[in-house]
């Protein structure tokens, strides 16, 4: 096709020209913002200089000059000041330090590295402004003092601790004189205290995330320049042609029934590629299921949600020297798959007919909703990254928690909009999910009967299945069980019941076996609480005995009953005390993240930047023994220091619409059960999501991606499952 003719189609209308005015626009706006926004040096002076009289701005001086006035037992040498070891080091101060400046910013060179320091900063009387605030944090004195830890295990080196420039208090008046008090706690030996600099440092570079928006708008312009300029008119019949072409042989004729079959070998060989390290396996499989995939695009979806129990403990060995994860490559290879899937259907003018019918699915106002919510927080996940101070970790989890979130969506729904039987599509995705949650379950009662791989922790011995926390693995199954239990009990076809009610069996006896408290006291509590309400209203609905109510609250007697030989065990004993142990340092953990979120309103302090922002600015003292925790444990907490407020809130409404969504399909008896159960299964997680974590873990996100769009239906198709 001549490029002539092309450029003629896209640019023929006025509007399409200035699209693409807009769209070069903003691209070269947002490059160019990117591009002068790059971090600059920190500091303007080279060295500290040992013969600074006063403090006068801009000066950078070591500590060991005139103007620092020490009180108790200093070290002082040409790296640094260095405190010594008090007699009471919990009780007092191990250094205190004074000095005035005159000037706009003070910094501080601070040694950090692994061990445990922190100290207490007062810029005439008041707390230093560009430092942490914790009520109830108090200095020596009883006053309200800056706050920073010296613990960062990722700068210690082995020279020793890594010195980095801390700005800690900014005043408006360049020309005045401040007073400054100083208090070291602990960190005797590290030389903790380095250098300090008047208007030292270079200005912090502007922010970047106006150059990200752009270029955002830019992505945006782009994708409705293309779905409206005459770009399908001029390809389509190079695109008919070789569909014609290329139909029978990728989609050929009885090749969804074939697909069926080859994709329980295609799982098999996979999964014995992996155990084995076996690339050419591994490699074989992978095509096998992706030829199955391009039949029906269920079936590479179904085998994606399968092995998410899988992810942490077993890559993809697709090379000698190289795996992937089975998320990128499940979502990526999935995207793929349905993009060609759809251009055979689409431009092949056997099936245009059944492509139209196919393509008559209906519009739900509630799921393009939660669509647009998913999209913008994927795009603001976006700006808390590339404004986080670990940008580079924060990309990642970008990419691996949200984007794949969003991709996954996209998969999702693509894959049921092109199906030709969606009910039956969706039956393979959900029995993947659950067949998937019961291996991992069964899994994990091995390893209790065969004390294998158990974590013993307060008196219990608690599985975890192939997670490295039993918590992870009571997370994933707790949303797996909640269906099981609504088919097993409301379903109407005794096959199903009986089924729902073993797979339900398997599930909950591995939930206890991980003693997580999150489930035990929160999501299953609050799982089987929506189930009795819903029950309530769906045998109101068929005019039902609400007796097989009191087989829920049966349920949960019987799980009481599994629980009471360990009532007697630490973990259990320990549950409301709050001065020590699990429960008081959630207490502590928890009002750090709170300050942490008040002073990060916009977008908070990143994806995965929670543990280095945690450990080296909010720690309280009290908590210092569990300093290593990479989430605040409370998800509103967990989405508002991650994202901020703005994530916070889109995370609030995309929660309330995907449970509003399942009760209303509940009241309009439109698969009453699966709704119920998927409803109790959101409700479980979001209640266990207060002491826990909830959604910012790939697998986890896939599954609240599940919760969100399963299941759609066509008003002509028969129920999803009986119920």
């Amino acid at each position: 096709m001549p490029y002539s003719r092309l450029y003629t189609a896209l640019a023929s209308k006025p509007s399409a020209r200035v699209l693409w005015i807009c769209f070069a626009v903003t691209l070269l706006a947002g490059s160019a913002w990117l591009w002068f926004v790059r971090p600059q040096p920190m500091t303007k002076i080279s060295d500290p200089s040992a013969t600074v009289i006063a403090l006068h701005g801009p000066v950078l001086a070591a500590m060991g000059t005139q103007p620092f006035v020490y009180e108790k037992a200093w070290q002082l040498s040409e790296i640094g000041a260095d405190p010594r070891e008090p007699a009471e080091p919990w009780r007092e101060p191990a250094g205190i330090l004074r000095f005035t400046y005159t000037g706009a910013e003070l910094a501080i060179l601070l040694a950090a590295g692994d061990y445990w320091g922190y100290l207490y900063i007062t810029v005439d009387g008041q707390p230093a402004n560009l430092l942490p605030v914790l009520p109830g944090n108090l200095n020596s004195r009883g006053e309200r003092s800056g706050y920073r830890t010296l613990y960062a295990p990722e700068q210690q080196t082995t020279a020793g601790p890594t010195p980095q420039w801390v700005r800690v208090h900014r005043a408006g008046d360049a020309s005045l004189t401040h007073e400054v008090y100083i208090e070291v706690w602990r960190s005797w030996g590290q030389i903790p205290l380095r250098a300090v600099a008047i208007d030292g440092l270079s200005a912090p570079p502007s922010p970047a995330w106006p150059g990200v928006v752009l270029l955002l708008c830019a992505g945006w312009l782009l994708v409705v320049i293309l779905r409206n300029a005459a770009l399908p008119i001029v390809v389509s019949q190079a695109l008919c042609n070789a569909a014609r072409r290329l139909r029978p042989l990728l989609l050929p004729t009885g090749g969804e029934r074939a697909a069926q079959s080859f994709a329980a070998v295609a799982i098999l060989l996979l999964a014995t590629g992996v155990l084995w390290r076996s690339s050419p396996l591994t490699l074989g499989a992978l095509c096998l299921l992706a030829w199955c995939g391009l039949q029906r695009p269920a079936l590479w979806v179904a085998a994606l949600v399968l092995g998410l129990p899988f992810y942490y403990t077993y890559p993809l060995p697709i090379l000698p020297t190289r795996s992937v994860g089975l998320i990128d490559i499940g979502i990526l290879g999935g995207l793929v798959l349905i993009i060609i899937h759809g251009l055979l259907r689409h431009f092949s003018p056997t099936d245009r007919v059944s492509t139209a019918t196919v393509t008559q699915q209906p519009k739900h106002a509630t799921v393009q909703r939660m669509t647009l919510l998913l999209g913008g927080i994927v795009c603001w996940a976006l700006l808390a990254a590339v404004e986080a101070t670990h940008t580079e970790l924060a990309l990642r989890e970008w990419r691996t928690v949200f984007l794949n979130g969003g991709l996954f969506a996209l998969l999702l729904l693509a894959t049921l909009r092109l199906s030709t039987h969606p009910s039956t599509d969706q039956q393979w995705i959900l029995g993947g999910w659950i067949a998937g949650a019961t291996l991992v379950a069964l899994v994990g009662i091995w390893q209790y009967a065969s004390n294998e791989m158990v974590v013993s922790a307060e008196g219990v011995q608690r599985v975890r299945g192939f997670y490295g926390s039993p918590n992870n693995l009571a997370l994933y199954l707790e949303r797996a069980l909640a269906p099981m239990v609504a088919l097993a009990l409301f379903a109407r076809a005794t096959q199903w019941r009986w089924l729902a009610g073993g797979v339900a069996a398997i599930l909950g006896g591995a939930l206890l076996l991980t003693f997580s408290k999150g489930a035990l006291l929160f999501g299953v509590p609050a799982m089987l609480a929506v189930l009795w309400l819903g029950g309530i209203h769906l045998l109101r609905q068929r005019k039902q005995s609400r007796r097989l109510l009191w087989l829920l609250a049966g349920i949960g007697g019987v799980a009481i009953l599994a629980l009471t030989p360990f009532l007697g065990t630490e973990r259990f004993q320990r549950l409301l005390d709050f001065q020590q142990g699990t429960g008081f340092v959630r207490l502590q953990l928890w009002r750090s993240a709170w300050q942490m979120a008040l002073d990060h309103p916009l977008f908070g302090v990143g994806p995965d930047n929670f543990l280095y922002a945690y450990r080296s600015f909010y720690l309280l003292p009290a908590a210092w023994q569990e300093p290593n925790l990479n989430h605040p444990h409370n998800w509103p907490l967990d989405w508002w220091t991650r994202l901020g407020l703005p994530g916070l809130l889109m995370a609030l409404l995309w929660f309330v619409t995907l449970l509003r969504r399942h009760w209303r399909q509940l009241r309009t008896n439109r698969q009453p059960v699966l709704h119920l159960g998927l409803l109790a299964a959101g409700v479980a997680a979001l209640a266990h999501g207060l002491i826990d974590a909830s959604y910012a873990l790939p697998d986890l996100m896939l599954i609240w991606i599940l919760l969100t769009y399963m299941p759609l239906t066509a008003a002509d198709e028969p129920p999803l499952l009986p119920g």
